[in-house]
């Protein structure tokens, strides 16, 4: 306080006890550390358990194409075993999903291995691979240091998913072309359009475009989120629309690898 001369003639102390709030703040990190050991113990158990599993899916598959080889068998044991092996390869797709998905999370990417290739012809063959109407424009140099498998996965799931859910009888586009040191790739499909509230979520693992159908491939939801992570391991970019019966998603990639990025094995 002060008198008439503006002279401090006292003085208030006031102290705040902020134990309570302190107690709270170490409360707050014990927990986000928590969740942050268990969210990466789980995803390594399903990293390791999907590792493991691939051992006995590949001696499955072996022995039941052993019998198909030797010819032995009639009719309605041939539809069995082949059964058996195509149930096989939905399982070891899964389980590299599940892989790839703990490597996105745990790792910082996905691992590359680049070479020189063309993404013309990688196209072509994918698209070829479909019974479908699909037009294709391709322009200029797609030649660059790329993964072939992996964008190999990329082409197939956009390709895959834009025939699914095209409005029947009409064409699936896929357009390809040279952008200075990039190439950009477009796939467009006619149909009903992807709900609004979904399109912020679809690249997250474990969503699906259209929640409520159920994957015939028994997929898990987790192509286009592996799609994107191997996009963004090539220092790429790849983003959906959906507007007035047209669904696009373009990829961006560079035809060079970008410094910093995990390229290689």
């Amino acid at each position: 306080m002060s008198d008439q001369r503006g002279e401090v003639t006292s003085a208030i102390n006031c102290f705040y006890d902020i134990t309570a709030r302190k107690h709270a703040e170490n409360q707050l990190a014990d927990a986000l550390a928590t969740e942050r050991e268990v969210s990466e113990f789980r995803e390594m158990f399903i990293g390791m358990l999907g590792h493991d599993l691939r051992t006995p899916l590949a001696s499955i598959n072996l022995a039941a194409a052993m019998l198909l080889k030797r010819g032995r068998l009639d009719e309605l044991d041939t539809k069995t075993v082949n059964r058996i092996i195509n149930s096989d390869q939905r399982m070891t797709a899964m389980i590299t999903q599940l892989l790839d998905l703990t490597r996105a999370r745990l790792g910082g990417g996905l691992p590359l291995e680049r070479a020189p290739m063309d993404l013309d012809a990688l196209i072509r063959r994918v698209v070829d691979e479909f019974d479908a109407a699909v037009q294709m424009k391709i322009d200029g140099d797609l030649t660059g240091m790329w993964d072939e498998g992996r964008l190999s996965e990329v082409i197939s799931n956009l390709v895959g998913n834009a025939i699914q859910y095209a409005t029947r009888g009409t064409a699936v586009i896929v357009s390809a072309r040279a952008d200075r040191t990039q190439v950009i790739v477009e796939v467009c499909n006619q149909g009903d359009p992807i709900p609004a509230d979904m399109l912020p979520f679809i690249f997250e693992p474990f969503r699906r475009a259209r929640q409520r159908e159920k994957s015939a491939a028994g997929n898990l939801g987790l192509g286009l989120y592996i799609a994107r992570q191997i996009v963004l391991s090539h220092g790429g970019t790849l983003e959906g629309s959906s507007a007035d019966g047209t669904t696009t998603f373009v990829m961006r990639i560079p035809q060079r690898p970008v410094t910093g990025l995990h390229a290689t094995s």
